[in-house]
């Protein structure tokens, strides 16, 4: 996957003249466009975007730097009232980033052409400082990857003291446009 996220330096800089929504708005309005990719693609609707992302373990963000690149990394995710939550320490590159407010996200899958299907998500970003929503937030993503989350017993003594001292910041995503497309799709408008 081939994954790309441009961003003005004034917008690192100065965030509320962002062309979209304000973080305000977002908030409060939960609204956010959603629409297909491009002319050749079809669509998701809102719920299969959601059932999409929420049957995947791993999604690409990118937060612009202050050098114009994107910061891009695989995470882990869960989502809570449409709103995407990642975890991670508090002195990682992407939670001090998180704090400009501007967020790229892309998830995808498929082989073949004809089953490709994905969602890009723009929109705002914040650390999440209210302890209730960490709360659930940990929850859910406990539950999601309890399966896979790294086991004491199995790691190295140092790794794992030094792991038990970070602080965890968790990052919440609100959606401000979606672009999905499902080619799968593709064969039923043929018949």
């Amino acid at each position: 996957m081939i994954f790309l996220c441009l961003s003005r330096k004034s917008y690192l800089k100065y965030p509320s003249r962002a062309p979209d929504l304000t973080l305000r708005d977002a908030v409060t309005s939960g609204v956010y466009n959603s629409r297909r990719a491009n002319r050749q693609y079809v669509a998701m609707t809102d719920e299969e975007i959601w059932s999409f992302l929420e049957s995947k373990d791993r999604l690409f963000v990118a937060f612009p730097m202050r050098d114009s690149y994107p910061h891009l990394t695989p995470v882990w995710f869960c989502i809570v009232d449409k709103r995407i939550y990642l975890r991670t320490q508090d002195y990682k590159v992407k939670a001090k980033l998180a704090e400009y407010g501007k967020v790229c996200c892309s998830i995808d899958d498929g082989t073949e052409y004809k089953e490709l299907r994905g969602v890009t998500i723009w929109g705002r970003s914040r650390v999440v400082t209210e302890e209730d929503l960490i709360q659930t937030v940990s929850g859910t993503m406990n539950a999601k990857y309890k399966r896979v989350q790294w086991k004491e017993s199995e790691m190295p003594r140092r790794w794992v003291a030094e792991r038990k001292r970070e602080h965890r910041a968790f990052i919440e995503i609100i959606p401000t446009r979606i672009s999905s497309w499902d080619n799968r799709k593709l064969k039923k408008e043929l018949q």
